[in-house]
C-alpha cells in the first residue's frame, strides 16, 4: 500500500496557497496595478469576469493576500508591485441572489464593525449599523437611494479615518459572485453613485474589488448604462493545454507521484476545457485511485469513470434534468457525439435536422439554465466539462 500523502488539488474551494496559483501573471498584473493606483489616491474599481469555474474567486483570493501583506504571488510571478509590501484594510463579501443595495450596503458596513479591531489594534470601531438601519428599504425610491449613498459614504468617511490614522494604504471591499445580483437590485446604481460621491469626500484610497462571470458587467449596465466607466474590467481565460499539464504535473511532484501518461496535455484539456477546477478535480481523483505512485494511462481513465460515477454523478444527473426533455436532450446529444468539447452550431443543427433558427430559443433557454455557454460566436459547450463523459457512460434522459 502505498504512503498517505497530502492531496495538492483543491477542486472544492478556491486556491489560496499562492504557490499553487498557476498562470495568470496578466490578469494578477492588471490586479496589482489597481492596488497600486488606489494606494496612490487613484481609486481605480474593478471587476474580475469569466465564465464558472475558470478561477476568478481564487484570484480574488490572491489579490486578498496580496493587499494584506502577503508578497508570495507576486514574488514568484516577479511583478512589481511599486512598493516593499502593501498594507489594506479589507472586508469580504458574498452576494447572494436575493440582495438589494440597502442590503450589501448594510452587510458591508456590518462586516468593517465587526473586523476593524483585527487591523487596527486595540480600536473598536462604531459605526452605527442600528442608525443606518432604519433607512427606508423600498430600493426603486429615488429618495431613499440617495440616502442610501448619503449614510453609507458618511460612515466609510469615519472609517478611512482611521484608517489613514492608523497608517494604511487605503481601504478595499471584495465582492465576490456579482453575478448573483438581481437586474431590480439597484446595486449597479449603488456602485456608481457611491464611487463617484467618495470622490467628491475625498475618499481616493477606497475602491471595490469585485469578481462575477462574464456578463456580469452587462447585468449591470441594464440597470444603469455608465456604470461600465466605473469598473475596470479584469478577464480572465481559461487555461491553455501547456498549464493544465504544468498544474497536474506540479501536484503530482507535490504529492511524491510519478507521472507516465501518454500525451497528458492534449488528454487532460480535453476533459477540463481548461477550466482549473475540473483540472483540479482530475488531478485529485488521478492520485485516488493509483495505487502503486505511479500514474498511467489506466490512472487517468480510471478517475474519469469515478468522477462521472461518483465524485460528480449527482450533480450531472442534476445537471442533465436541468437541461429539460424533448428537443433539448436532442441538442445534449448533438454535442456529446460530436469528437471535440466546443461544437460549431452548424453541426448540431444537422445532427437534430433543423434549421438554426428553429432551435434558436433552446439555445438561449440551454444557456441561461447554465448548462451550455458560447465560447465564440456559432459555437458551444457544456459549462461542466465532465457531462460529456458522464452522458457517454449513463446517455441522455430522454428523446421523446
Amino acid at each position: 500500500m502505498k504512503p498517505r500523502f497530502v492531496d495538492p488539488f483543491t477542486p472544492n474551494r478556491p486556491v489560496d496557497d499562492p504557490e499553487r496559483f498557476f498562470g495568470r501573471a496578466e490578469p494578477v498584473n492588471e490586479m496589482i496595478d489597481s492596488l497600486y493606483q488606489v494606494m496612490s489616491g487613484n481609486p481605480k474599481h474593478t471587476i474580475v469576469t469569466g465564465d464558472r469555474g475558470v478561477g476568478k474567486s481564487s484570484l480574488l483570493t490572491q489579490v486578498h493576500l496580496t493587499a494584506t501583506g502577503d508578497n508570495r504571488l507576486t514574488a514568484r510571478l516577479k511583478i512589481d508591485r511599486g512598493t516593499p509590501k502593501f498594507d489594506f484594510v479589507t472586508v469580504w463579501h458574498d452576494v447572494y441572489a436575493t440582495q438589494s443595495a440597502f442590503d450589501l450596503a448594510n452587510a458591508i458596513l456590518s462586516k468593517f464593525e465587526n473586523s476593524f479591531q483585527k487591523f487596527i489594534s486595540g480600536f473598536k470601531l462604531e459605526i452605527d449599523i442600528a442608525g443606518f438601519g432604519k433607512l427606508g428599504r423600498d430600493k426603486q425610491n429615488p429618495i431613499n437611494m440617495t440616502q442610501l449613498i448619503d449614510e453609507f459614504v458618511g460612515r466609510m468617511v469615519k472609517i478611512n479615518q482611521e484608517a489613514r490614522r492608523a497608517d494604511k494604504n487605503g481601504i478595499l471591499i471584495f465582492i465576490d459572485e456579482l453575478d448573483r445580483i438581481r437586474a431590480d437590485s439597484m446595486i449597479a446604481s449603488f456602485f456608481k453613485l457611491t464611487c463617484e460621491r467618495m470622490v467628491r469626500e475625498g475618499l481616493k484610497n477606497v475602491a471595490f474589488v469585485c469578481a462575477g462571470i462574464t456578463g456580469a458587467i452587462q447585468k449591470l449596465e441594464d440597470e444603469h448604462a455608465s456604470v461600465l466607466r466605473t469598473f475596470r474590467d479584469v478577464p480572465l481565460p481559461r487555461f491553455e493545454k501547456n498549464e493544465v499539464a504544468e498544474i497536474l504535473r506540479d501536484g503530482f511532484l507535490a504529492a511524491n507521484h510519478i507521472e507516465e501518461v501518454t500525451t497528458l496535455a492534449e488528454r487532460a484539456w480535453d476533459v477540463t476545457v481548461g477550466l482549473p477546477e475540473p483540472t483540479h478535480l482530475l488531478g485529485s481523483e488521478m492520485l485516488s485511485v493509483d495505487t502503486d505512485g505511479i500514474l498511467k494511462d489506466e490512472d487517468f481513465d480510471a478517475a474519469i469513470r469515478k468522477i462521472v460515477t461518483d465524485v460528480r454523478k449527482n450533480k450531472l444527473a442534476d445537471l442533465l434534468a436541468r437541461a429539460g426533455g424533448g428537443k433539448y436532450q436532442k441538442i445534449v446529444k448533438a454535442i456529446v457525439e460530436h469528437e471535440k468539447k466546443i461544437v460549431p452550431l452548424d453541426y448540431i443543427a444537422k445532427t437534430i435536422g433543423q434549421e438554426q433558427s428553429q432551435f434558436s430559443t433552446n439555445m438561449a433557454t440551454l444557456m441561461e439554465r447554465e448548462i451550455v455557454f458560447k465560447p465564440s460566436t456559432g459555437y458551444y459547450a457544456f459549462t461542466d466539462p465532465m457531462l460529456k463523459e458522464y452522458i457517454r457512460v449513463n446517455g441522455v434522459l430522454s428523446l421523446d
